[in-house]
C-alpha cells in the first residue's frame, strides 16, 4: 500500500497553466486554520467539498512528500506520499492520489479531482481502478470529482460560508442569544434573525455570528438548504437542525465515471424537412455581385431538387449540368448552404507526403523564423527526400514553392503554432464558456484581484529635494463590482510590507482617509476578501503573505498561471484607467520627458500630495464612473451587493492590524529585539525616538518595533507580542514622512554636509597655512638674530691668528673723551679739510686710506665672515689633506688646499 521509496511531487511546479494556491482548513481541530495546497481549481473545489462533508474527520494531500511539507511548513501526513501501484501497458507504475483522509467510522477514503475528458484517458482509468480496489480492500471509499459533480455554484456557496467561519471574541456570547431567538428547525432568513437582535449588539457582530453558526451547521450536516439550487444571501430562508439530529450528507461523488453510450446518429439526427436545407445560413450580401448571382442560382436549384423536382429539368432550366447539380445537392445535404457558394466548401487535398509536412512544420517553428524561400531550399527537405527515396526505392520529387507556401499559410491559421513561432511567453487562451465570468460571481468581495503597477510619476521631499525613484501602486479590487477595496503608493519596487499595508487598508473603514484626502464622496468599500487572486510576484507568494492571509485571516489565495494577464482582467483594466485618466494628466509625469529629476521638479508634488490626489481620483472618479459590463456605477454596485449578500468583516482587535506593518530588524543584533538607549529614547534608522514614560518603563527589556513605510514618524512597540504603545521622532516635528522621503532627505543632508565640510576644510587649511607661515617667519627672524649673536660671540674662534692680529692692530683704542672747552669761533674764515679716500676691493671689501697713515684699513663684510666660517670648519674637521673649491656662476672662484699636520705650510690660489 505504501511505498516510501516514492518521492512526493512539487504541486506548484506541475501546476503549469492551472490556478494554484492555498485553502485554510478547520478540520484539523487546531486553534488556527491549517493551510492545504492545491494546483487546479477542481482540486480547490474538492478540498472545500471535503471541508464541509460531515463524515470527513480529516484529510491531507496524498501526493506531497516531506521535502515539500518542510519547505512550506505543512504538517507531514502519516503516509506521505501515499503511493498506489498499478499496471499500464504491461508495466508497473506508482500513482499518487490528490487527497487521502479519514471518515467518522475510522475508515480511509481516497479522492481525486480533474477534468472529465482527462480522467477518461486510459492511463487515468487504470489509476482510478487501482485506487478503487485499494479503498474497497481497506473497507473505505474512493471519490472522483469532475466539473460536472463539483459545480461552480456549489463551490461559491462554500467559499461564502468559509470566509465567515473564523472565530472572534464576542461569538461565544452572541451565539447563545441567537440560539434563543432562532429555534432549531425554524425557517428564517439572516436578515430576519438579525432584526431580532437589533439594539443588543452591533449589526456587524450579529450578522457575523449568524453566518458563522450557519457555516458550522453545514460542516456538521445540520443546515437545511440545497446549495446546488440556491445562492446564499441575507434574504434566503434557512433552517438549522438540532445537534443530535442525523447529519445531512451532500450528494456523494461517484466512484467511477459513467460510461458514455455510443450515440445513434440516425436516431439522434433531426428529421429532415422537405425543401429545407439543414446547417448554418449564409449571408450573401457580403459577396461580390457575380458570386452572389451564382450562389442564388445554385441555392434555388438545390431547393427545387430537395422539394421533389426532377434534377434534369432543374439543371436544364438553371443552366447547370446534371452531374454538377447532383454533386451540389449531395454536398448541400452534408455541409448546408455553404456548399452553394463558389469554392465555398471546396478544399483540395494536398498531394504532399506527410514527412514533408512534418519537416515544414518543424522548420516553421524554429526560433530563427525562416522565410518561405529558406524553408523551400532548406537542406533538411532534401534529407527527407533522400530518406523517402531509400525507403520507397523510387525517386521522390521535392515539394514546389507553391506547395510550401500553401502549407505555411495553413500553419499560420493555428494560433498555438504562431505563438510558438513568435516566442510568446504564453499561449493565447480561447474562450471556454459563453457565460460572463464576472456576472456569475454571487457576492461582493467573494473574489478579489490584486496586482502592482509602475507609474511614470516622480515626487519631491517636503524640503524640495527631487526623488528619482519611480512611484509604484498596488490595488485590491472586487471582481463582482469592480470596486476598489484598497490602493497604496510607494517609491521604488513594492515590498511585502506594502502588500500588508494594502490588506490593512482593505479591511478597515476609510472614513478618516477620505476626510484627509478631501474627497467629495464616501468610500464604503471595505471588508475581508474571501479569495485573493494574484500573480507570481514575490510579495504575493512570500512566506509572510501566506502566514497573514491564510493562517491569520483565513483567506483563500489563488495564484495565476505564468504570463497570463488575461486571468486578472479586472485589475488590468483598472491599470489602463490609471494610466490614461490619472498618471499622464499630472505635471510630474515623465511620459515624453524621460528625465526623472526634471519631471519631479516640474510637478513639485510630494508623496503625500500625490497620494491625496490618487485617493481623490479613486473615490470621486473611478468609483463614480459608469461600468459598461455591469451597467451601473461602481459605488452603487457595491452598496447594492452588500445590502443583498453582505460582506465579511474583520472582527479582530484593531491593534492586531498593526502586526501587518513592517517589522523592524535590529541590524546590530538581528537575533534580539530593540532596547532603550540612555534610559529614555530609542535609536531607529539613525534617528532618535522618544515617548515620555513608556520608554523609561521598557529600559533593560527587549521589544519588537513595527512601522509603516508610508509614515516613519511613529513606531509601534510590542512586548512579547502585546501592543504597548508608540514612539515618535522629534526630528520630523509631527509631520508624515515616508521612508523614501526620509532616505532622500538624509542623502541630501549628507551631500550638503559634505559640501560644508569641504568648504570648512579649505578655510581651516588656509588659516593653518597662514599660521604656519607666520610661525616660520617668526622662527626665521629669531634664528637670524640668534645666528648674528652667535657669530658675534664666536668671532675669535672663527678668524685665524693672523686675521686676529690684523684686526687687533687696526682696532681703534678707546680713549677717554676729553672735555672740550667752549667753542670759540675761529678767526680764520677758511681752512683745509682732509678727507679719507674710500675704495672697494676685489672681494667686495671696503678699504679706507688716511693721508697721514697711508695704510689700508680692512673692513670685514658678511661674505667674508661666512667664508671664514667655512674655512674654520674645514680646518678643524679634516684628518689629512683637505681642499675647498668655491664656484661663482659656474667657474672656479677661490680654491684652498692644505695639510692639517703641516699647518705652517699653506698655499693659496686665487
Amino acid at each position: 500500500m505504501v511505498a516510501p521509496a516514492v518521492e512526493g511531487i512539487d504541486l506548484f511546479k506541475i501546476a503549469g497553466r492551472s490556478i494554484s494556491g492555498w485553502v485554510p482548513s478547520f478540520k484539523m481541530g487546531a486553534t488556527s486554520p491549517v493551510k492545504q495546497p492545491f494546483c487546479s481549481q477542481l482540486e480547490e473545489r474538492l478540498l472545500l467539498w471535503l471541508e464541509y462533508h460531515p463524515h470527513v474527520v480529516s484529510y491531507a494531500r496524498g501526493d506531497i512528500g516531506s521535502q515539500f511539507a518542510a519547505a512550506y511548513r505543512l504538517p507531514i501526513p502519516k503516509h506521505a506520499p501515499f503511493a498506489i501501484g498499478y499496471t499500464f501497458e504491461g508495466k508497473p507504475h506508482d500513482y499518487l492520489p490528490d487527497v487521502v483522509g479519514m471518515l467518522t467510522n475510522g475508515k480511509m477514503f481516497i479522492a481525486e479531482a480533474g477534468m472529465e475528458d482527462d480522467k477518461r484517458g486510459d492511463r487515468n482509468l487504470a489509476k482510478a481502478e487501482a485506487a478503487r480496489k485499494l479503498a474497497r480492500f481497506q473497507q473505505g471509499i474512493f471519490w472522483i470529482g469532475t466539473e460536472r459533480t463539483l459545480t461552480r455554484a456549489h463551490h461559491y456557496n462554500l467559499v461564502y460560508l468559509h470566509a465567515r467561519r473564523k472565530p472572534f471574541p464576542a461569538f461565544a456570547e452572541i451565539v447563545l442569544a441567537v440560539q434563543e431567538i432562532w429555534p432549531w428547525g425554524e425557517v428564517a432568513s439572516v436578515e430576519e434573525v438579525e432584526s431580532r437582535l437589533a439594539g443588543r449588539w452591533p449589526i456587524n457582530l450579529a450578522e457575523a455570528t449568524i453566518w458563522k453558526l450557519v457555516g458550522d451547521s453545514l460542516a456538521s450536516g445540520h443546515l437545511l438548504v440545497d446549495l446546488e439550487q440556491h445562492t446564499l444571501d441575507r434574504i434566503l430562508p434557512l433552517a438549522l437542525l438540532p445537534p443530535d439530529a442525523p447529519a445531512l450528507v451532500p450528494p456523494s461523488l461517484p466512484e467511477m465515471l459513467e460510461v458514455l453510450a455510443p450515440t445513434d446518429r440516425s436516431a439522434s439526427a433531426l428529421p429532415e424537412l422537405k425543401g429545407q436545407i439543414a446547417g448554418p445560413t449564409v449571408d450573401a450580401s457580403a459577396l461580390s455581385e457575380k458570386q452572389r448571382e451564382q450562389f442564388h442560382r445554385n441555392l434555388r436549384a438545390v431547393e427545387q431538387v430537395l422539394a421533389g423536382a426532377s434534377q434534369t429539368s432543374v439543371a436544364k432550366a438553371s443552366g447547370i449540368s446534371p452531374s454538377t447539380l447532383s454533386r451540389l445537392v449531395q454536398r448541400t445535404r452534408e455541409r448546408g448552404q455553404m456548399a452553394c457558394l463558389p469554392h465555398g466548401s471546396y478544399r483540395r487535398r494536398t498531394t504532399m507526403h506527410p514527412a514533408f509536412q512534418e519537416c515544414i512544420r518543424r522548420l516553421y517553428l524554429l526560433p530563427v523564423r525562416l522565410s518561405m524561400t529558406a524553408i523551400h531550399e532548406h537542406a533538411e527537405m532534401r534529407e527527407v527526400a533522400a530518406r523517402l527515396e531509400k525507403d520507397a526505392g523510387a525517386p521522390v520529387k521535392l515539394p514546389s514553392y507553391d506547395q510550401v507556401r500553401r502549407e505555411i499559410h495553413r500553419l499560420e491559421k493555428e494560433p498555438d503554432l504562431v505563438a510558438v513561432r513568435e516566442q510568446a511567453k504564453a499561449l493565447p487562451r480561447a474562450r471556454s464558456s459563453p457565460d460572463s465570468f464576472v456576472l456569475s460571481i454571487p457576492a461582493p468581495a467573494l473574489l478579489t484581484q490584486v496586482d502592482e503597477h509602475s507609474l511614470e510619476l516622480y515626487v519631491m521631499t517636503p524640503d524640495g529635494i527631487a526623488v528619482t525613484q519611480r512611484v509604484h501602486a498596488a490595488v485590491l479590487v472586487c471582481v463582482k463590482t469592480a470596486a476598489i477595496l484598497g490602493a497604496v503608493l510607494a517609491l521604488g519596487p513594492l515590498k511585502e510590507e506594502d502588500y500588508m499595508r494594502l490588506l490593512k487598508q482593505a479591511v478597515e473603514p476609510k472614513d478618516r482617509l477620505v476626510l484627509q484626502a478631501g474627497c467629495e464622496h464616501s468610500w464604503p468599500c471595505y471588508g475581508k476578501p474571501a479569495i485573493v487572486f494574484h500573480d507570481r510576484g514575490k510579495i504575493f507568494t512570500s512566506e509572510r503573505a501566506r502566514q497573514v492571509l491564510v493562517d491569520r485571516l483565513g483567506i483563500i489565495t489563488e495564484q495565476a498561471p505564468p504570463y497570463a494577464p488575461s486571468a486578472k482582467g479586472t485589475v488590468e483594466s483598472l491599470f489602463r484607467w490609471m494610466t490614461q485618466r490619472f498618471e499622464r494628466r499630472l505635471p510630474n509625469t515623465s511620459f515624453g520627458v524621460h528625465d526623472a529629476k526634471r519631471a519631479a521638479e516640474a510637478g513639485g508634488m510630494t508623496l503625500e500630495e500625490l497620494e491625496r490626489c490618487f485617493i481623490q481620483a479613486v473615490v470621486d472618479d473611478y468609483q463614480q464612473a459608469w461600468d459598461d459590463l455591469r451597467r451601473q456605477r461602481r459605488c452603487v454596485l457595491w452598496e447594492q451587493a452588500v445590502a443583498q449578500s453582505g460582506v465579511p468583516r474583520y472582527l479582530g482587535s484593531p491593534d492586531d492590524l498593526k502586526l501587518l506593518l513592517m517589522r523592524a530588524v535590529n541590524r546590530k543584533t538581528p537575533h534580539h529585539g530593540y532596547q532603550v538607549s540612555d534610559d529614555n529614547r530609542l535609536s531607529f534608522q539613525g534617528r532618535w525616538y522618544v515617548c515620555p514614560g513608556l520608554l523609561s518603563r521598557l529600559a533593560g527589556r527587549a521589544f519588537d518595533v513595527y512601522f509603516d513605510r508610508r509614515d516613519i514618524s511613529v513606531l509601534y512597540l510590542f512586548v512579547d507580542g502585546v501592543y504597548v504603545g508608540e514612539a515618535y521622532c522629534p526630528q520630523f516635528l509631527g509631520d508624515r514622512v515616508s521612508e523614501w522621503e526620509a532616505n532622500a532627505m538624509r542623502k541630501h543632508d549628507e551631500m550638503m554636509a559634505k559640501q560644508a565640510r569641504e568648504q570648512g576644510r579649505e578655510v581651516r587649511a588656509h588659516i593653518q597655512s597662514e599660521a604656519g607661515r607666520a610661525r616660520k617667519r617668526k622662527s626665521a627672524e629669531i634664528r637670524q638674530d640668534e645666528h648674528s649673536r652667535q657669530w658675534d660671540r664666536q668671532r675669535e674662534e672663527i678668524h685665524p691668528a693672523e686675521v686676529l692680529e690684523r684686526l687687533a692692530s687696526v682696532k681703534p683704542k678707546k680713549a677717554a673723551l676729553p672735555k672740550l672747552p667752549p667753542a670759540v669761533p675761529d678767526s680764520d674764515a677758511d681752512r683745509e679739510v682732509t678727507c679719507l679716500t674710500c675704495s672697494h676691493g676685489t672681494g667686495g671689501g671696503l678699504r679706507m686710506t688716511h693721508p697721514l697713515l697711508r695704510k689700508e684699513i680692512f673692513v670685514e663684510t658678511a661674505f667674508e665672515r661666512r667664508f671664514q666660517a667655512m674655512l674654520r670648519s674645514a680646518w678643524t674637521g679634516g684628518a689629512g689633506m683637505s681642499s675647498l673649491l668655491i664656484r661663482v656662476q659656474g667657474r672656479p672662484w677661490v680654491s684652498a688646499t692644505w695639510l692639517k699636520r703641516q699647518a705652517q705650510e699653506r698655499s693659496w690660489r686665487l
